[in-house]
């Protein structure tokens, strides 16, 4: 059912465009935390900006808002006994991260999608999604690059889900190819060897 459908994208999108590092941020300096730091709405940047314990807040709400989400649609499935669950998942996977990247209330400039990302990953599937963090965990330790672990933890998810969630592949792939277009700077920058390392 289209209607259905639609109404899904939207009260997903709508939950996840809530940026509770823009809010923060706001309540404490009065000030805009995309003009801040890295200009990032995310967490590495509230970390850096408001400090560890409103940086870990904001990780806290970033995934609560996901699961919220989550909690919210699968009522509505359940209320109007709509069996597809498949069809369910593969909107909210791609609603979560467009609504975080892309949210309406702040003029479409929101965070990198990372946090919001593996929290739908674990949803999904949360064996698979473990061992990407894991991978990515590694890239980080080894290259002392939060991005280029960024990239190959949600390349590596891609690649699982080839052969572990068929079904959900095409969502997949957008969410991800969302998240990799929002680090194209980072990308960029770790191509000419010129991102800034951890250590």
């Amino acid at each position: 059912m289209t209607v259905y459908k639609i109404c899904i994208f939207l009260i997903t999108y709508l939950i996840c465009s809530i940026n509770p590092a823009i809010i923060f941020c706001k309540l404490k300096t009065g000030e805009d935390i995309r003009k801040l730091g890295s200009g990032n709405a995310g967490t590495a940047n509230a970390m850096r900006v408001l400090g560890k314990p409103l940086g870990i807040l904001v990780v806290i709400c970033d995934v609560l808002k996901v699961c919220i989400s989550f909690f919210v649609i699968y009522a509505i499935n359940r209320i109007f006994k709509q069996d597809d669950l498949n069809t369910l998942k593969s909107i909210f996977i791609v609603s979560a991260v467009v609504g975080h990247c892309y949210p309406i209330y702040y003029k479409f400039k929101g965070g990198k999608g990372v946090i919001v990302g593996m929290t739908t990953a674990f949803i999904l599937d949360a064996k698979t999604a473990i061992v990407c963090v894991v991978v990515g965990l590694i890239i980080i330790l080894l290259t002392r690059m939060v991005a280029m672990g960024t990239f190959l933890g949600t390349i590596t998810y891609v690649l699982f889900t080839i052969f572990t969630k068929k079904e959900y592949i095409i969502p997949i792939i957008i969410a991800c190819a969302i998240i990799c277009f929002k680090h194209r700077t980072n990308i960029k920058r770790i191509i000419t060897r010129q991102e800034e390392k951890l250590w």
